[in-house]
């Protein structure tokens, strides 16, 4: 760890100026991607010198390199023990496409509770020391590992109206091989704030291999993922897998390399171990979803870019190019038992620090007994698919039912809790309307029923 200076002093080291990084120096002898999104941007970039925290951690600062003025930012939480070296070149390429980039590692991250309060304290250190280059109010937030799970907590209290609502003019989480969303609770995910757009992306080899147990069970992600008050149309849970086709693999510095989508898939070079250098994977599965999610936030493109980065499955979100397409999912599913994995999704103090349900919020949303993606407790038994959509949501005293079709003859409707407990049962009026006024503020489930036919909607009451 370097030496801990003052902040006084750190702002009068001059900055360190970079001159235009181009794919053709990809390890992997690529020239990445030409044209379109992923491709890298037309700056220059600055990088700040760092800022040394006392008792929290580091602060590395980029942005283009143009006249002042202040950008669109993203904050990164760095992984448990990785400084922004690890990073570099993707921190480079955002500011390449003329945004600012804040990257926070944490000092002891071991302690989270501090280490995630740490996170939000830096990121306004930042914002105070770089006024000028950071428009709070167009924010996106990573992270990978260890920082790539913060980011669900450290979100809301950076997004959240009663805390420092950046981001009002537009707002993502990206989450790189994510590990646990510690402190945050099912109520505050069922109310996060509105706007965030999310991308959650997982290696497959980082829950498909490791030792005597996989890694990571995907239940602790897909949890939250359920959980959390965006729609489906605004989030997306994507798996990257590796690439051990020969034809594929390229050299480096005399070790042969194949593209492996594990743990390290946001890595650059072969910084803090032989981890796999930055290379054609990174592009595709980074910078071209990043690319493409600032455009459709930040700058307001909301065909093309979103079609990339939110784009539910569509062919130009999953082209990898030469690897392996993305799998894109809203429901996802885990095909191996909760005892498979090191890492588990039910809190047992036992079973580590990790597992320690003071830390840990979501165990009870970790069972899908039948394993069709979809977690138990959110479950109400449906037959067949009616089409209907319910409206406002949030709301604060009714909703209103639209079908797709025109009749709601012999409608009946009834409300269920997040456990399943059915709370209201009735015919659904003609108007379609039900009062909601007497229910508390949360997430429930509205179970329309037709006949022998059945569809379920999620809605908020604020």
């Amino acid at each position: 760890m370097k030496k801990t200076i003052s902040l006084l002093v750190i702002l009068l080291v001059s900055n360190i100026l970079i001159a235009q990084d181009l794919y053709p120096t990809l390890f992997d002898g690529s020239g990445g991607i030409v044209n379109g999104y992923g491709s890298w941007g037309s700056n220059n970039y600055i990088r700040e010198s760092s800022i040394d925290v006392p008792n929290k951690g580091t602060i590395t600062f980029y942005h283009p390199d143009v006249t002042v003025s202040q950008k669109p930012t993203m904050i990164f939480i760095s992984g448990w023990g990785r400084e922004y070296q690890t990073y570099d070149k993707y921190f480079k390429y955002v500011a390449s496409l003329g945004y600012s980039v804040i990257n926070i590692y944490n000092l002891n991250p071991g302690s989270i509770n501090t280490s995630y309060q740490n996170s939000v304290d830096m990121a306004q250190q930042a914002v105070a020391t770089y006024p000028n280059w950071i428009d709070t109010t167009k924010i996106g937030l990573a992270g990978h590992s260890y920082g790539g799970g913060s980011t669900i907590w450290i979100g809301n209290q950076l997004f959240n109206p009663n805390g420092l609502n950046w981001g009002t003019n537009g707002r993502f989480i990206m989450m790189f091989a994510p590990w646990y969303p510690f402190l945050i609770e099912d109520t505050e995910l069922q109310n996060y704030p509105d706007n965030v757009k999310l991308i959650v992306l997982q290696s497959f080899d980082d829950f498909h291999s490791g030792g005597p147990l996989y890694n990571t069970d995907p239940q602790v992600l897909r949890a939250m993922y359920q959980l959390i008050n965006i729609p489906n149309s605004e989030k997306d849970f994507i798996t990257v897998f590796s690439d051990n086709d020969v034809a594929h693999e390229y050299n480096y510095n005399g070790t042969t390399f194949s593209y492996q989508a594990n743990h390290y898939i946001s890595y650059t070079d072969l910084v803090n171990g032989n981890n796999n250098p930055y290379d054609r994977l990174d592009v595709y599965a980074m910078n071209r979803l990043t690319n493409a999610m600032t455009a459709y936030v930040f700058e307001g493109d909301d065909n093309a870019a979103k079609d990339v980065a939110l784009g539910n499955g569509s062919t130009v979100q999953k082209d990898m190019g030469i690897l392996p397409d993305l799998a894109v999912t809203d429901a996802y599913v885990v095909t191996r038992p909760e005892s498979a994995f090191e890492y588990k999704c039910t809190a047992d103090a036992t079973d580590g620090a990790w597992n320690n349900p003071s830390i840990w919020k979501l165990s009870n949303y970790c069972i899908d007994s039948n394993n069709d993606g979809v977690i138990d407790v959110l479950r109400v038994k449906d037959n067949l698919i009616t089409a209907f959509n319910v409206f406002p949501v949030p709301t604060i005293d009714y909703i209103k039912v639209k079908f797709n079709e025109q009749d709601n003859q012999s409608t009946k409707y009834e409300i269920y809790d997040l456990l399943g407990n059915k709370l209201v049962k009735n015919m659904l009026p003609l108007n379609n309307t039900i009062s909601v006024s007497n229910l508390e503020k949360g997430v429930y489930l509205l179970k329309i029923i037709k006949g022998k036919n059945s569809s379920v909607r999620r809605f908020v009451v604020k």
